[in-house]
């Protein structure tokens, strides 16, 4: 436990360090946002591309690994959806306000998930948090731009746009070229692999820079029950679910720890964009992210007792 509390806190740290910043606006709300595109379309698809591509796999149960995973947003999805009518009831909840709670309850954010894992398993581990990526991203890009479609904007989403936001999202795309160059054994040059390593180095810290910038403190409200529920499916269902099917698929060790604090990570902060595009509750999500990251700091650190790590 104690190692585990040591190894998270800088990450929080930094985490309150780029809130900090952006409180004193020592960085313009411009400059976060440019960081925040440049983190996700070019520093972290470029770190997956190295890991995947030349970690060695050997003897790791990562395709039982995605599987647990994948089989977690699908039972957390399912019951938010079976129990949508009575949900909407009990907490009063429009369409919009419904997406957002189911956002909540299912995204995570992988900037803080890519910066936890080598903190607490050494940057080998940072392949199996690619492929946590790998096998997530799709699954929930696909279904959250559904229920956002069907619940806030009252259109369903014609398969055909669903299919080009996937092939579009760089972490699909560095995702499947890191498979590719992993199942062809073509190795990346090695001008390349040092080019990489030097944009990797600078990465996880600058993203939860900016993840802590993106926290909207301000439109956090008081903690009622949607924001409550979000957090607690989220940071203690999510992880249990997905423990659960490692048990169940023989999934043990690294690979199986790395996939629980995967599931255990707030929601990502592309929520709260594709609330604002697709008519959800945007301040809300914000509340609930905000809320996660601040709950997070001290629920990770009881997974990862459960983990035995």
């Amino acid at each position: 436990m104690s190692f585990a509390i040591a190894a998270l806190l800088p990450v929080f740290l930094t985490i309150v360090l780029g809130a900090g910043l952006r409180a004193l606006q020592m960085v313009r709300h411009d400059q976060w946002a440019a960081i925040d595109h440049i983190c996700y379309y070019i520093l972290f698809p470029a770190i997956i591309v190295k890991e995947i591509a030349g970690a060695d796999f050997t003897g790791l149960p990562v395709g039982r690994m995605a599987v647990a995973l994948i089989l977690g947003v699908i039972v957390m999805s399912a019951v938010l959806l079976a129990l949508r009518r009575p949900l909407c009831a009990l907490l009063s909840l429009d369409g919009a306000r419904y997406s957002s709670l189911f956002q909540g309850a299912t995204r995570w954010h992988t900037f803080i998930a890519l910066a936890i894992v080598p903190v607490l398993f050494g940057n080998g581990a940072l392949a199996l948090a690619a492929i946590a990526a790998a096998a997530m991203t799709p699954l929930l890009n696909v279904i959250n731009v559904a229920v956002l479609g069907i619940y806030a904007a009252g259109r369903p989403p014609e398969p055909r746009s669903l299919l080009l936001a996937i092939a579009r999202n760089p972490f699909v795309v560095s995702c499947v070229t890191g498979i590719l160059l992993q199942v062809l054994g073509i190795p990346l040059p090695a001008t390349i692999l040092a080019m990489l390593d030097i944009i990797g180095k600078g990465a996880l810290g600058l993203a939860l820079l900016a993840a802590g910038a993106g926290l909207r403190f301000h439109e956090l409200r008081a903690t009622g029950a949607t924001l409550a529920l979000a957090t607690v499916l989220k940071l203690i269902v999510m992880p249990l679910l997905v423990y659960a099917f490692t048990e169940i698929l023989s999934v043990s060790g690294t690979p199986q720890q790395v996939a629980v604090i995967c599931a255990a990570v707030p929601t990502g902060s592309g929520a709260y964009v594709l609330a604002k595009q697709m008519g959800g509750d945007a301040p809300l999500v914000a509340s609930i992210l905000t809320l996660q990251v601040i709950v997070a700091a001290l629920t990770l650190p009881l997974i990862t007792m459960l983990l035995g790590i």
